[in-house]
C-alpha cells in the first residue's frame, strides 16, 4: 500500500517508499529508514558499494600514522567499518558524526569492536576539523539548506591540514532543462529496474521535496575552490550521482 493513514484527520500520514520504510511525508533518516538503510540506498544510488570502494582506495593517500578521517553524516557506519578493517588503517583515528540518534546507534552497532573508530552524535556545521587529514562526505551536503553549503565546505577546508582530502559525493543538477529532464527519466528508470513500485518512486520523490536540495555540479566545483581548495576533480559520475575529490 503506497499511503498509510492510521487515523485520519489527526494522526500524521505516512508513505510507502520501499524496503519497509514507511516515512511520514517529509523523508527523515531516523526510524525504519536507519534500521533498512543500507537495502534502500544500495538500491536507490548507482555505484554506491563502488562509491564505498573508491573512498576506501582514496583514503589510503591521504592516511598518516596517528591521522584523523572524519566521516560526516556516517548513516549506518557501514563505509566506516569497511574503512577500518583495512590494514593501512590500524593506526588512523576514525571519527563517524550523524545528525540523527538512530543513525547513531546503528553505526555503533556496525563498528561494535573496532578500536579505531568512534561515532558521536552532531552535524557538519559544529563537528571539528582541526588538524583532520581527510573528510567524507558521501550523499550528505545535498540535504544541507543552500546557505548551509559554503559555511560547512569553509569549516571542513579550514580544519584539513594542509594537503588533506575531502571525499564529497552528492546528486547533482545537470546545466539545462533538456540534459536534466534525460537523467531524471533516465534514473527513474533505473529504480524500476531495482524493484521499486512506480508508486513507492513517487512517494520518495514527493518526500523529498522540502528536504533535498541538489545544486549544479559547476558551482559545487567552483564554490569548493572558494573556500581554499587547490585541486577539484570529479572521480566518479553516473548519471546525477557524482563524486568530487578536492584536496587544499
Amino acid at each position: 500500500m503506497a499511503i498509510d493513514v492510521t487515523d485520519s484527520g489527526s494522526s500524521p500520514r505516512h508513505i510507502d517508499v520501499g524496503d519497509d520504510i514507511a516515512t511520514h511525508t517529509r523523508w527523515s533518516f531516523a526510524g525504519a529508514a536507519s534500521r533498512n538503510f543500507d537495502s534502500h540506498v544500495n538500491k536507490s544510488i548507482p555505484l554506491y558499494l563502488p562509491g564505498h570502494e573508491l573512498i576506501g582506495k582514496s583514503i589510503e593517500f591521504f592516511s598518516r600514522p596517528g591521522g584523523t578521517v572524519i566521516d560526516v553524516g556516517c548513516s549506518t557506519g557501514t563505509l566506516l567499518a569497511a574503512i577500518a578493517q583495512k590494514p593501512t588503517s590500524k593506526d588512523l583515528n576514525l571519527i563517524g558524526v550523524d545528525i540523527e540518534a538512530d543513525m547513531v546507534r546503528a553505526a555503533r552497532r556496525t563498528c561494535a569492536g573496532l578500536d579505531n573508530v568512534t561515532i558521536t552524535l552532531g552535524d557538519a556545521l559544529t563537528t571539528g576539523y582541526t588538524g583532520t587529514n581527510a573528510v567524507i562526505m558521501y550523499y550528505v551536503l545535498q540535504f544541507c539548506p543552500p546557505h548551509q553549503r559554503r559555511p560547512v565546505l569553509q569549516r571542513i577546508c579550514d580544519g584539513l591540514v594542509q594537503g588533506g582530502g575531502l571525499l564529497l559525493f552528492e546528486k547533482v543538477l545537470y546545466p539545462d532543462a533538456r540534459l536534466q529532464d534525460i537523467v531524471q527519466q533516465l534514473y527513474l528508470g533505473f529504480k524500476a529496474d531495482n524493484g521499486f513500485s512506480a508508486d513507492e518512486i513517487y512517494n520518495k520523490s514527493c518526500s523529498l521535496r522540502s528536504v533535498l536540495a541538489q545544486q549544479p555540479s559547476e558551482d559545487t566545483h567552483r564554490l569548493l575552490r572558494e573556500v581554499g581548495f587547490t585541486s577539484v576533480a570529479t572521480i566518479q559520475k553516473y548519471l546525477s550521482f557524482e563524486g568530487i575529490l578536492a584536496i587544499k
